[in-house]
């Protein structure tokens, strides 16, 4: 029977810390059992695969330790190749503003376009993950995805850099909260802000296909359209 009331809330809430200290103490497990450098990218990803399952609802219906296990196996290589190609991006980013730093009017253009590149490149990055493992996508398209869906929703990507500033305020308020809820924690923020975007996404597709529908003549069928799908996370 599920608990009402005063009692239900608490149970809930007590769930929801329990499963974020648990996904950041698997997030950690695995980044280190990857030896760190290769650890990170491919435990992200599976952090992500959690994440996406509980801002949808499924706090018991995602089973935490084999959803990470089987998606940090399953996307090992492609996981750190793809932050490989992003860290590189980053730092020929952070290099040319070294380059350009000088005096003169060429210098500040330059660095104005660089500016431009850098705040695309942080609106994509902040949504590659969601993006990830929520559409059925390879190599260029996830990142291109990403940049498009940036793009397309600026609000909310604003939101979701705020939301990450005062989740980085708390952890400096209470340095301690990083080791248990840190990354998982961000995790969380981010999916959910990206499953809003997603659905909106979702109504907007449906509508058109609707409006399309009520325009095609009688006993004429358009093709099926290749949409972007998302991926449906395995139990």
């Amino acid at each position: 029977m599920e608990l009402t009331g005063m009692w239900g809330s608490f149970y809930r809430v007590s769930v929801f810390i329990s499963k974020l200290a648990y996904g950041n103490a698997l997030w950690l497990g695995l980044t280190v059992l990857g030896l760190g450098l290769f650890g990170a990218a491919p435990a992200t990803v599976a952090l992500f695969a959690v994440t996406r399952g509980w801002v949808n609802g499924q706090w018991e219906e995602v089973p935490v330790f084999k959803t990470f296990w089987q998606t940090y196996k399953q996307e090992f290589w492609r996981a750190n190749g793809a932050a490989l190609a992003l860290f590189l991006v980053g730092f020929l980013l952070y290099w040319n503003f070294t380059l350009f730093a000088g005096p003169g009017l060429a210098m500040v253009v330059v660095r104005g376009l660089l500016l431009i590149v850098s705040v695309l490149y942080s609106s994509m990055l902040l949504l590659y993950f969601p993006t990830y493992v929520g559409f059925d996508l390879k190599g260029l398209n996830r990142i291109r995805a990403a940049l498009l869906i940036s793009c397309g929703h600026p609000l909310h990507v604003i939101l979701l850099g705020a939301s990450l500033y005062g989740l980085q305020f708390l952890f400096m308020s209470m340095p301690g909260l990083i080791l248990f809820f840190g990354a998982a924690s961000v995790a969380y923020v981010i999916s959910w802000v990206a499953e809003r975007i997603f659905r909106s996404m979702k109504r907007l597709q449906l509508s058109q296909q609707k409006a399309s529908s009520e325009k095609e003549p009688e006993g004429v069928s358009n093709g099926k359209s290749r949409d972007l799908r998302p991926e449906q996370q395995g139990a």
